[in-house]
């Protein structure tokens, strides 16, 4: 999908004011709502379930005709829900969270930060890409991409 033309610097400008905005209201409506481990585990819990959800009617969605648009064309921003609530938690786990020490051989060998927040674990591990894993308070690997 192509980026719409803005005719001034301003209209662009504008538009990453409004997102700015947008992005810090969700951040604090999920600060508000998810305030405590019970909660956040809720909140972690869902989102990990709806994405899944997400990706298995994408990969069904392959096996349909390629003339067919109807599927791909319905609410795309529904479709992207669950990885703007994942971004909105991995930035308020980044500027809130607790950095704990590397705790396994991934992310003691390659340049890496690791958060705990509420309870779960988020570790970034910088090579060619950065992967993204979470660990629930068992630490047990729940998501990675």
């Amino acid at each position: 999908m192509p980026l719409p033309a803005y005719e001034t610097l301003d209209e662009l400008v504008d538009v990453y004011i409004k997102r700015s905005c947008r992005d810090c209201k969700n951040r604090d409506r999920v600060k508000k709502f998810y305030n405590d481990e019970k909660s956040f585990d809720v909140l972690m819990n869902r989102i990990i379930m709806k994405d899944g959800e997400r990706f298995e009617k994408f990969i069904s969605s392959i096996d349909v005709d390629p003339t067919d648009t109807t599927y791909m064309s319905v609410s795309t921003s529904r479709f992207l829900d669950p990885w703007r609530s994942l971004f909105v938690v991995l930035d308020i786990a980044q500027n809130e969270g607790e950095e704990v020490p590397p705790f396994d051989t991934l992310t003691r060998t390659h340049p890496s930060r690791t958060i705990m927040y509420h309870g779960w674990t988020f570790s970034w591990v910088h090579g060619e890409n950065t992967l993204i894993s979470i660990f629930n308070r068992s630490n047990e690997l729940v998501y990675r991409f």
